[in-house]
């Protein structure tokens, strides 16, 4: 379920370590960290968590409304058995809050992700063949998102197949989208049932 922020606020307490690893991993929760510093104006990432909302057992933080606080993250991904970064992908990365994120918060959970499955979806601007080596871009998405692989596999987590929608900004946009957007709620399913 799609949370707003005051609803994650409420959802949520500050725990202790020792509670943090009483706590039982449920391997159906899924929270999508999503960073999109517009994302009222989106179009693809909007359509993306639209597709995924509707789940009980999905969560959505939104990175650039939410307090920037372990405490309001430390529940939430302690009861996930999966955390996915959402985001649109420009400029060779993903936007500065989820790198912030992982700065100033993910390592205040290094006790409690071990085991939990790690995912990035992103949407691009240019086409599939633009990240193909010999492409426009030179290197596929599997090779620019390493970094977040190393980050998984360094903090134990079990890294996932990136979820990928291509072509955002081209005129087959809306095509792309809606068939990107009924993939991701099929992946995302694939994690929660």
């Amino acid at each position: 379920m799609a949370l707003g922020i005051n609803a994650v606020e409420n959802k949520l307490s500050a725990i202790s370590i020792e509670e943090t690893n009483a706590v039982a991993q449920n391997d159906k929760q899924l929270v999508i960290l999503l960073a999109h510093p517009n994302f009222k104006d989106s179009k693809a990432n909007k359509a993306l968590i639209d597709a995924v909302k509707g789940s009980n057992d999905v969560t959505v933080i939104d990175l650039y409304d939410a307090p920037f606080t372990l405490d309001t993250y430390k529940q939430v991904i302690t009861e996930a058995g999966t955390v996915v970064f959402q985001f649109p992908f420009y400029w060779a990365s993903a936007p500065s809050q989820l790198k912030k994120w992982c700065d100033e918060i993910f390592m205040g959970l290094t006790s409690i992700i071990k085991g939990k499955k790690l995912m990035v979806a992103a949407t691009t601007g240019s086409e599939y063949e633009a990240y193909r080596s010999g492409g426009r871009n030179q290197f596929t998405m599997d090779e620019l998102l390493r970094p977040y692989q190393l980050l998984a596999n360094h903090s134990g987590m079990v890294w996932q197949t990136p979820f990928v929608v291509y072509g955002a900004s081209l005129p087959t946009a809306p095509q792309s989208i809606t068939e990107g957007a009924g993939a991701y709620k099929k992946r995302i399913d694939e994690f929660v049932k």
